[in-house]
């Protein structure tokens, strides 16, 4: 263990610390990930327990719109009454199979006096230069039955837009445009009308249910933490080696010394002792993967006798018997 007394050095303390401190990193990175995927988890078992399930009608479907449960994202509502196509607004740069466009929001009012906001679906840009979209399908007028998809409203992005038009589906936003009561807890993605207007908004497409990276992310992340003491445990066995290389060089380099200067230092050795001096200082200088030349090599063991042993120890033998 004395090869290793160097871990207890400043400078090791502190290597040791930062590796403590990017593994805490990573076990709270791979965490996140992992929170990262028992959510969509939870958000894949939501769209497939709900997507198709039998809507919700009358009053249990209209409170949602008030008082949002989460358990019920993506399950379909059915609602009756009217449109209110006065206050129709654009939800700017939608994306849909692979065109930039607007969903047409909608407030809606039930029968029973409730107003709800409904997302009639996608329409894409026009031609024209100025980006708005060519045409609006306008809402099926009079009473009209609507089936529509739970979901939860959108964040405010602070984000401006051209009148008529919001950045965001931002359900308070809404209702402050408006200034009329609306359910802020939850909007309607409209999916079938009845009756069925002659041109309607394009549908919202299915949500995917993939796994995503999120857990083999959180793995590499946890592995990583690991590594880092590989690193450091790595590091410290090179520099105990490198320790005892050195110690072994100057050991060499003492024996050489020995050749050419005695106990008092004076210079006993043959030929030029300036020239000894540089070599020996050029020795000196070296780095460590050319100092590593000069330094005693470990004698091998072998394994069985060689010839020479074996010839050595019958002599001894013939040598024995002739006395």
């Amino acid at each position: 263990m004395n090869d290793y007394r160097f871990l207890l050095s400043g400078k090791w303390l502190g290597f040791f610390l930062l590796a403590c401190a990017a593994a805490v990193v990573s076990v709270h990175l791979g965490g996140w990930q992992m929170d990262r995927n028992d959510h969509l988890e939870g958000e894949n078992a939501k769209i497939t327990r709900n997507y198709r399930a039998e809507p919700l009608t009358g009053a249990r479907a209209a409170e949602q719109f008030a008082a949002h449960d989460e358990s019920l994202t993506w399950h379909p509502v059915q609602l009756s009454g009217r449109y209110l196509p006065e206050d129709q607004v654009l939800v700017r740069n939608r994306p849909q199979d692979g065109r930039v466009g607007y969903e047409v929001l909608v407030p809606f009012r039930t029968q029973g006096g409730d107003v709800v906001v409904l997302d009639r679906g996608w329409i894409p840009t026009g031609e024209a230069a100025n980006g708005m979209p060519d045409e609006v399908p306008a809402p099926p007028a009079g009473e009209v039955t609507v089936t529509a998809r739970l979901l939860p409203g959108e964040p405010d992005v602070s984000r401006g837009a051209p009148e008529g038009q919001i950045a965001t589906i931002d359900l308070e936003e809404l209702r402050e445009r408006w200034d009329r009561p609306i359910g802020t807890a939850a909007y309607g993605e409209v999916f079938a009308e009845d009756p069925a207007p002659a041109a309607a908004p394009a549908p919202a497409s299915e949500p995917e249910t993939g796994s995503g990276p999120h857990l083999s992310y959180s793995f590499q992340w946890y592995a990583f933490a690991a590594l880092f003491f590989v690193a450091y445990g790595y590091a410290a066995r090179q520099q105990a080696r490198n320790d005892v290389w050195d110690r072994q060089f100057a050991e060499e380099m003492e024996r050489r010394l020995g050749r050419f200067y005695d106990e008092d230092g004076n210079y006993v050795g043959e030929g030029d002792e300036e020239l000894v001096v540089r070599q020996l200082e050029m020795a000196d200088d070296m780095p460590a993967h050319l100092r590593s030349l000069m330094r005693p090599k470990p004698q091998r063991r072998r394994s069985r006798p060689t010839w020479e042993d074996e010839e050595d120890a019958l002599l001894d033998a013939l040598e024995r018997q002739g006395r």
